[in-house]
């Protein structure tokens, strides 16, 4: 996703950890960034175009937000 952002300027990585933090409504994230919920429709299906569909569930979203969370903090040092 870093590299599919950086490529085409995408906001994926931004889109997710808005998903994370807004306890994965969808609702709740197209508001948080202040974009369609069609906007964010296409944006998740990009993500699991790229992670595969089981990204969503379980130790698998976990995993994602982890890593997302730890670039994060990483970034920002």
């Amino acid at each position: 996703m870093l590299d599919y952002d950086e490529r085409r300027g995408g906001e994926l990585v931004r889109t997710l950890l808005a998903y994370f933090a807004c306890d994965a409504s969808l609702t709740r994230t197209a508001a948080d960034l202040f974009i369609h919920v069609n906007t964010l429709y296409q944006r998740m299906d990009r993500v699991t175009a790229l992670l595969g569909p089981q990204w969503r569930h379980g130790d698998h979203a976990l995993q994602v937000h982890l890593a997302l969370k730890v670039h994060s903090v990483l970034a920002a040092h």
